[in-house]
């Protein structure tokens, strides 16, 4: 007769390698280093003022929602690079020190 509540320890022998604790063992190394190597023998880089002319090129002539979205958000990203529209914060109206916990 056999005891079917009770239950055998498994043998470590399945499942996923760990040793991170407890986390999947990963690779070093970025998988990114390969960016930027080419064999081609002429490289065009687009400048900028290309680019932003390009995407409203495209933005006039597009009715895709979201495609008008990422046109949007790629010149707003282009125009903070600039710096258009961009003002410093002026703190000279300060009218008390900034707050310090004590012991920093």
């Amino acid at each position: 007769m056999t005891d079917l509540n009770r239950i055998k320890p498994a043998f470590r022998t399945k499942g996923v390698h760990t040793g991170n604790f407890g986390s999947p063992k990963v690779k070093s190394g970025s998988t990114l280093n390969d960016i930027g190597v080419t064999k081609a023998k002429v490289v065009n880089v687009t400048r900028p003022q290309d680019y932003e002319e390009r995407l409203q090129k495209a933005l006039r002539e597009t009715e895709n929602p979201r495609l008008i979205a990422f046109i949007e958000s790629e010149l707003k990203a282009l125009r903070v690079q600039r710096g258009d529209g961009l003002q410093r914060v002026d703190h000279s109206g300060r009218t008390a020190n900034p707050f310090r916990q004590p012991g920093c």
